[in-house]
C-alpha cells in the first residue's frame, strides 16, 4: 500500500497502539526482515531506502517524515513480511488453513475400445460390351474385397507404462450381385468386337483411418500430485490497452512496487510462476522500433526481480489481441508478420540468458483467420529459437484463447502443426483462457460452472495429439454469494487430476489492481498480510 504524506498524522496515531515497535532508524522490511508484529516508533514510518529498483535484497528503514521528505521518498509502508531467499527444496510450510491437496477427484477409468476399421478397396466391374458406337453395358456383378484391421489395446489404470497393442487384420471377398441395372456408356469409332472387358473404378464409400486410436480419457497414476507451473498474473503494464490493440500513456500506476512484493509473497507459499502482462506500444512505441528505455526498463525491473526467485518461472506476455492500433498482425496491410517476428527476436534476445522466462506471443487474440495466424506464429517459433533454442514458448489460439472453443475453433489442429526447426515440438505449450461467468468472459463476479465440462473433452485431445496446454488466465469474484467457492476450486481440482495435459495456471489477477476490482487476487498488505478468500482457498496448489 503507497502512502503520501498527508496521511502520514493519521498513521502516526495508529503505529503508538503497537507495542513491539522498531526504533528511528531500524530495519522495518527487506532481505532477512522477520518483524512480522513490529511497526516503527511514533512518528517514524516504514519507507524504501534502497536505491536500485527493487532487486533483491532491498532495505526498508523506519524514518521520520522530515527525512523522508528531504530524501524525496514515495514509498511507505506500515509493515511488511519477511521475504529471504529459500533454496530450491525443501518447500516451506503451507499457509494454515490450506490443505496440502484436496480430496481427490473421481476420475471413471474405462477400458480402451477394440477399433474395427473397414476398408474398401476399389471394385471390379465384369462387363459385357455389345457390338455399337456406343454401347451403354450392364454390370452383372460386382466383387468387393475388405479388409479389416482390429487393433485391441491393453490400458491399465494404475501402469506408467504406454498401452500394449495387438493387431489382426482380415481380407474377405465377397461378390454381391446389384438389385438394379448399372449402365456404363462408352464410345468407339469403329464397331469393336464382342467381348469381356474389366474396368476399375472407384468406390463411392469413405475409408476411415488406419491409425493407431487415441487412448480414452483418463489421466496416468502420476498425474493429480503437482502442476509444473502454478502463479498469478502480476497485472499493471497493460493499463491503457484496449482490445483494439490500442495502448495509450499513461497506463496507469503501473504500480511495480506492489507487483514485485506480491511476487514475493505468492512465492514464499510455493508459487512459482508469474505473468507479467504489457502493451506492446510500452515496448516499443513506434512498430518495428527499439525498446522503449523507460517503460521497457520498468518493466524488466519486474522480470529481474522474478527470476532472482530459485526456481521460479517468468511469463514475458505481449497484451494486445493480435493487434496493433486496430490492424491484426499479418492479415492488413499495416501490421505485417515481419513487424511480430522483430519483436520477439528482440525480447529472445533480451532474455537469451534467463532460462525460466517463457515467451507468452500474444494474450487472447480474436477474429482472425485461425490458419493465417498459425503460419505467422510459425515464423515467431521459427525466429525465436533461432535465439533460445530452449524456451517454453506459449501458442495462443483464436477467439480470445478460450478453452471451450480451442478445439471448434481449428486453433487445436492448426497450432499442433507449429514446430520446432529440427521438427520436433518441444517446449511448445498451447495457451488458454476460461471464465466461470456466465458469459465467459471475465467481465462478471458470479460464477456459474466449474468448466469440467469443458477440460473433459480438452483433455481427451492433448492426450490423443501428444501436447499440453497452459491455463494462464482464469478467475473468479471473491464475495460469498458469488460461488466461485467452490466452482473454482472444482475446476482447480479437476485440473490437478489432469496435470499430465494441464501443466499449469495463472490467476488473474494481481499487481496494480485494488480491491474493487471485481477479479482482484492482490493480498492486503495488512498486519499480518492477507490472501483474498478466493486464493487462498482455490490457488494454493502442491
Amino acid at each position: 500500500m503507497k502512502f503520501n504524506l498527508s496521511s502520514l498524522a493519521a498513521l502516526g496515531v495508529a503505529l503508538t497502539q503497537v507495542a513491539a515497535q522498531v526504533p528511528v532508524g531500524g530495519q522495518c522490511g527487506g532481505a532477512g526482515w522477520d518483524g512480522f508484529s513490529q511497526l516503527c516508533a511514533d512518528g517514524s514510518y516504514c519507507a524504501l531506502v534502497s536505491d536500485a529498483m527493487f532487486v533483491i535484497p532491498v532495505d526498508f528503514q523506519c524514518l521520520s517524515a522530515d527525512n523522508i521528505q528531504a530524501k524525496s521518498i514515495s514509498f511507505i509502508l506500515t509493515t511488511f513480511p519477511t521475504f529471504t531467499v529459500k533454496p530450491a527444496s525443501p518447500l516451506p510450510t503451507r499457509i494454515t488453513g490450506i490443505p496440502t491437496i484436496y480430496p481427490p477427484l473421481t476420475i471413471t477409468r474405462t477400458p480402451c475400445p477394440t477399433v474395427t476399421v473397414s476398408v474398401k478397396v476399389p471394385v471390379t466391374y465384369t462387363v459385357v460390351q455389345p457390338t455399337t458406337f456406343t454401347t451403354t453395358a450392364t454390370v452383372t456383378s460386382v466383387s468387393v474385397v475388405t479388409k479389416t484391421t482390429t487393433y485391441t489395446q491393453s490400458c491399465s489404470s494404475t501402469s506408467t507404462t504406454k498401452p500394449s497393442t495387438s493387431t489382426t487384420t482380415t481380407i474377405s471377398s465377397t461378390t454381391v450381385v446389384p438389385t438394379t441395372n448399372t449402365t456404363l456408356t462408352t464410345s468407339t469409332t469403329k464397331p469393336p468386337t464382342s467381348t469381356t472387358i474389366s474396368t476399375t473404378t472407384t468406390t463411392r464409400t469413405t475409408t476411415t483411418s488406419t491409425d493407431k486410436p487415441c487412448p480414452t480419457n483418463y489421466p496416468p497414476a502420476w498425474a493429480g500430485k503437482n502442476f509444473t507451473y502454478k502463479g498469478i498474473n502480476i497485472a499493471g503494464f497493460e493499463f491503457g490497452c484496449l482490445s483494439d490493440g490500442s495502448c495509450t500513456y499513461p497506463n496507469a500506476p503501473p504500480q511495480n512496487y506492489n507487483g514485485i512484493w506480491e511476487m514475493q509473497w505468492f512465492f514464499k507459499w510455493n508459487m512459482n510462476t508469474f505473468r507479467f502482462p504489457i502493451g506492446w506500444q510500452y515496448v516499443t512505441p513506434t512498430l518495428g522500433g527499439p525498446f522503449d528505455t523507460t517503460e521497457w526498463g520498468l518493466y524488466n525491473d519486474m522480470i529481474k526481480n522474478c527470476t532472482i526467485l530459485p526456481d521460479v518461472y517468468c511469463i514475458v506476455d505481449i497484451h494486445n489481441y493480435a493487434r496493433w492500433n486496430g490492424q491484426v498482425i499479418g492479415q492488413s496491410s499495416g501490421v505485417t508478420d515481419n513487424h511480430f517476428v522483430k519483436l520477439w527476436e528482440m525480447i529472445a534476445t533480451y532474455y537469451a540468458n534467463e532460462p525460466r522466462v517463457i515467451f507468452g506471443l500474444m494474450n487472447e487474440p480474436y477474429r482472425l483467420d485461425i490458419s493465417t495466424w498459425a503460419k505467422t506464429l510459425q515464423k515467431v517459433v521459427t525466429a525465436i529459437r533461432a535465439i533460445a533454442p530452449k524456451h517454453v514458448i506459449l501458442l495462443p489460439g483464436i477467439e480470445w484463447a478460450h478453452a471451450d472453443t480451442f478445439i471448434s475453433s481449428g486453433s487445436a489442429a492448426a497450432l499442433d502443426a507449429i514446430s520446432n526447426p529440427d521438427g520436433s515440438k518441444t517446449n511448445l505449450i498451447f495457451d488458454i483462457h476460461q471464465w466461470l461467468d456466465k458469459n465467459n468472459t471475465g467481465t462478471d463476479p458470479n460464477c456459474v460452472t466449474n468448466n469440467i465440462a469443458v477440460f473433459e473433452p480438452l483433455a481427451q485431445w492433448l492426450r490423443c495429439h501428444g501436447r499440453q496446454a497452459f491455463l494462464s488466465a482464469t478467475g473468479g469474484g471473491n464475495g460469498k454469494t458469488t460461488n466461485c467457492n467452490p466452482l473454482l476450486c472444482e475446476q482447480m481440482k479437476y485440473l490437478l487430476a489432469n496435470s499430465d495435459v494441464f501443466v499449469g495456471y495463472n490467476g488473474w489477477a494481481a499487481g496494480s489492481y485494488d480491491s474493487s476490482y471485481i477479479l482482484d487476487e492482490s493480498p492486503s498488505w495488512s498486519n499480518p498480510n492477507v490472501d483474498t478468500d478466493l486464493v487462498k482457498a482455490c490457488l494454493y496448489w502442491p
